[in-house]
């Protein structure tokens, strides 16, 4: 488990305005809570669904329940990490970053991720490089283009270990 904090402060008018302490606590779930998260993507609207099994960590907020999410798919020669989300009011605090943060723990060189056009400075920060669909397996390549043939504004990522 990872805790972490947030201290938010406003600046309204040239007045800073201070609006809290935020704590969070970053886990991976056991293969029997996977369905929350679930639930958690299916109450904000958002695409991901997770499977049992699959490497899935959430972040809690004080006694909000799970506040966001992220799994790591296992395609066999390589793994996508998928259905990063944070509720909307939770938004812009680091929280995705502290919940990929937590999932690097179980990245390898044959991680990638297809984020949306204009989170790949995010990526790049967390260690994803852009990668020419041209130089990737046939796998990677055929998954990346059917998710690009349902209208998805992606680009394809690889990882490498920042450190």
């Amino acid at each position: 488990m990872l805790v972490f904090y947030c201290y938010e402060v406003e600046d309204m008018s040239g007045d800073k305005v201070e609006l809290g302490l935020y704590r969070y606590q970053a886990q991976w779930l056991t293969d029997l809570e996977v369905p929350l998260v679930n639930k958690f993507y299916r109450t904000h609207g958002f695409r991901g669904k997770a499977k049992r099994f699959e490497n899935c960590a959430v972040v809690r907020y004080q006694g909000e329940g799970i506040i966001a999410s992220a799994y790591i798919r296992d395609h066999g020669c390589f793994k996508l990490v998928a259905g990063v989300a944070v509720a909307p009011t939770h938004q812009g605090r680091g929280v995705a970053r502290q919940l990929l943060t937590l999932l690097a723990e179980r990245f390898d060189e044959k991680t990638y991720t297809f984020p949306y056009l204009g989170l790949e400075p995010f990526y790049a920060s967390l260690g994803f490089y852009a990668v020419d669909i041209s130089m990737l397996n046939e796998t990677v390549r055929q998954l990346y283009l059917s998710y690009r043939q349902q209208g998805r504004n992606i680009k394809v990522m690889a990882y490498t270990s920042v450190s």
